[in-house]
């Protein structure tokens, strides 16, 4: 009934975006392992994510079927489904495991109901600061080859990992000691994990829904938030704090899954066509978060002169990683002993990268 459910909400939900854009495109029938099929005989897959259009995910979706599209020799088409068209990370995710759609892409934090140890990537400081450091953890390392794993046995095969960049604290005040916390109403998703990395920190964890942060900083409901520097210009949370501490305490890890009854389903040649763009495809990752960095630091800085850039120095930096470490010794109360092991992986694959 899981199937056909998805099915029909997936065909339901294609039908109307097709409809509001014009698009004559087939969507791709998810009873066929290898795709749908568009005019002249063309193959066609569905990719979606929750992102808005000219974000990293939007950028990487459509790199990636670019390329597949130019490898295939016009054979394969890849219809890319930003801004949550087809669903919220749930409903893509159940659309994805039952075949709905062929690829998706959502950040590993979403994930922690179906798969508990993916919260050992949000407890804080486990990661390094350095961001071509966590590009190999995440592309190279045994913990994300671990967690790929247990995706298994929800039918998802990881295609590859990604980062949105280290997260960052913004607020009516700099943060530069512990101390800058009591009383700090930081802003969070509802996560148990993430109310004990603040609660260590002597803040006031405030769970507040992701549509709601700007209004929450505006009214000051909330003190902070923590955001990728993407996310602080493209939501304009800039335009409603003061502070910018770069705190670099978290990575925004993210994974493209496929459906694994698809991909076990593709031929040879297609299989090798996946492989052979995946280097270019980690590359223009790395690279294009480097420049949505830049570009929107920039935007910025140039909307908002008077706000403060906070840089931590190793010190400051060192006493908040003290500071989490009781968090780290609990991440089996949140994760289980896969969340333990998953957490033991990531700091070796951290030491070893930055070596």
């Amino acid at each position: 009934m899981k199937k056909i459910f998805a099915l029909i909400l997936c065909l339901a939900m294609t039908a109307a975006m097709l409809a509001s854009c014009g698009d004559t495109s087939q969507p791709s029938d998810s009873g066929n392992p290898s795709g749908g099929e568009g005019g002249d005989g063309q193959v066609v897959w569905r990719l979606a994510h929750t992102e808005a259009k000219d974000t990293i995910y939007d950028s990487y979706a459509n790199k990636f079927a670019e390329l597949v599209e130019e490898k295939s020799g016009g054979r394969i088409h890849i219809d890319v489904y930003p801004v949550g068209a087809l669903g919220d990370t749930a409903t893509q995710m159940e659309l994805l495991m039952n075949g709905g759609i062929e690829f998706g892409i959502c950040a590993a934090g979403e994930v922690g109901d179906m798969f508990p140890a993916v919260q050992a990537l949000s407890l804080n400081f486990v990661f390094s600061d350095d961001n071509s450091v966590n590009n190999k953890v995440l592309t190279q390392g045994e913990g994300t080859a671990y967690l790929s794993e247990l995706f298994k046995t929800k039918g998802l095969t990881t295609y590859d990992w990604f980062s949105l960049g280290n997260m960052q604290w913004g607020g009516s005040r700099a943060l530069r000691t512990v101390d800058d916390f009591k009383g700090f109403r930081m802003r969070i998703m509802a996560s148990p994990i993430l109310a004990a990395n603040y609660e260590a920190l002597g803040a006031t964890p405030t769970p507040m829904a992701f549509t709601e942060t700007y209004s929450g900083l505006q009214l000051k409901t909330v003190d902070g938030t923590e955001q990728p520097m993407n996310a602080m210009e493209e939501m304009k949370f800039y335009e409603v704090i003061d502070y910018i501490t770069m705190s670099n305490h978290c990575q925004m890890a993210s994974f493209m899954s496929m459906n694994s009854d698809f991909y076990n389903g593709l031929s040879d040649e297609d299989k090798a066509i996946l492989e052979e763009i995946k280097p270019q495809m980690e590359s223009f990752a790395e690279q294009t978060l480097e420049d949505f960095l830049a570009s929107k630091t920039e935007v910025i800085l140039t909307n908002k002169p008077d706000i403060e850039i906070v840089e931590l120095t190793d010190a400051e930096r060192q006493a908040f990683v003290d500071a989490s470490l009781t968090v780290r010794d609990r991440i089996e109360e949140f994760g289980g002993e896969e969340g333990k092991t998953l957490l033991d992986l990531l700091l070796k694959d951290v030491e070893k990268f930055s070596k």
